[in-house]
């Protein structure tokens, strides 16, 4: 039954893309209340456990920077959405915060011979 779970769950992914899924990631040994906002103005606000980790959908999120809030404090704008975002990863720590952007099926990590 786990390999049929993962092939679904890989084939659902393949279609979807995950566009506009974000991952914030809380790499501290706290718990942070953390505010995420976009250039549209839309943000995401919670409460993430130390070392723990919470998901959010965002459609429209604008195009530029992202803002991020630990505990009241701007810690730094990050990374670039556009009007189209695969998974954006956000890796936050007190002192610095991670962008990442992944793309599902993209080839660009394959070895290719010449």
């Amino acid at each position: 039954m786990g390999l049929l779970a993962w092939s679904a769950r890989g084939f659902y992914d393949e279609l979807t893309l995950l566009e506009g899924h974000f991952h914030v990631v809380n790499h501290s040994e706290e718990e942070v209340e953390v505010s995420v906002k976009f250039p549209s103005g839309k943000s995401f606000e919670g409460t993430i456990s130390r070392l723990g980790s919470v998901d959010f959908v965002v459609q429209e999120t604008g195009e530029g920077s992202v803002e991020v809030t630990l505990n009241g404090k701007i810690v730094k704008k990050v990374g670039y959405v556009t009007s189209m975002n695969n998974i954006v990863v956000l890796t936050i720590s007190p002192e610095n915060v991670t962008f990442s952007q992944i793309f599902p099926g993209w080839s660009g990590y394959q070895d290719k011979k010449i």
